[in-house]
């Protein structure tokens, strides 16, 4: 099927936006966790960022901070590979950044703006999803989650492919629109749009922020009783 020239991409876009915002949503859990899906040089310092990059970074960092404050487990979810073998198919004939992801590379090294803390948990992975293959759902069990409120890069990509896996084991799933990134802008707004009808809840920062410090008062509270 070919497409008509004159199709109106912006219009699609504010359709897709819209359905978003109607969505039925699924709500939140009990016991969050946040989840930072390869915030690493090697994708947030390559050659095709845009704009925006600098702007999630600055926005999960604040995230991050709220987490920490409110007890809420942050766990990163980052590229590494022993071997370039060892990532998929279409990765090893198609030219791709995780070229950049051996172990030891300096380009696996985790983004300043949004560096692991004490405290925080690192869970290595090797394809796009972080359940394939990895400790995650195990340490998820442990912290005992039943939600993932979802950070990172790209959208489309690993983000993306994290949230389809942890709706199918059935957790509650928040992808923070202002906390993550995809340098394929059309990519990034139909993954949203595609999360949000099939797998889980798109949110604000600003709610998840509140939500957040609603979670700091409890503890507050609970500690000085």
């Amino acid at each position: 099927m070919t497409l008509s020239q004159d199709h109106d991409w912006n219009n699609e876009v504010a359709k897709i936006q819209e359905l978003r915002e109607q969505r039925t949503k699924i709500g939140s859990g009990r016991k969050p966790a946040v989840v930072v899906v390869d915030f690493q040089r090697a994708f947030t310092q390559h050659e095709k960022i845009g704009e925006s990059t600098a702007t999630v970074l600055k926005n999960t960092a604040v995230l991050l901070e709220r987490a920490r404050q409110a007890g809420v487990p942050v766990i990163y979810l980052a590229m590494i590979l022993d071997s370039l073998e060892d990532r998929m198919l279409a990765q090893r004939v198609r030219s791709s950044l995780t070229e950049r992801c051996e172990r030891g590379n300096p380009w696996t090294d985790f983004d300043e703006r949004v560096a692991p803390q004490p405290g925080d948990h690192v869970v290595e992975k090797t394809v796009a999803s972080g359940f394939y293959k990895t400790s995650l759902e195990d340490l998820l069990e442990e912290l005992n989650v039943d939600e993932l409120v979802m950070t990172g890069t790209s959208t489309s990509g690993c983000v993306r492919a994290t949230v389809v896996d942890a709706a199918y084991r059935s957790y509650r799933v928040s992808v923070v629109e202002e906390c993550c990134d995809d340098f394929r802008t059309l990519s990034g707004e139909v993954s949203l749009w595609d999360m949000q009808d099939r797998f889980g809840d798109v949110v604000s920062l600003e709610e998840t922020l509140q939500r957040f410090k609603a979670l700091t008062g409890s503890a507050s509270v609970g500690t000085a009783a």
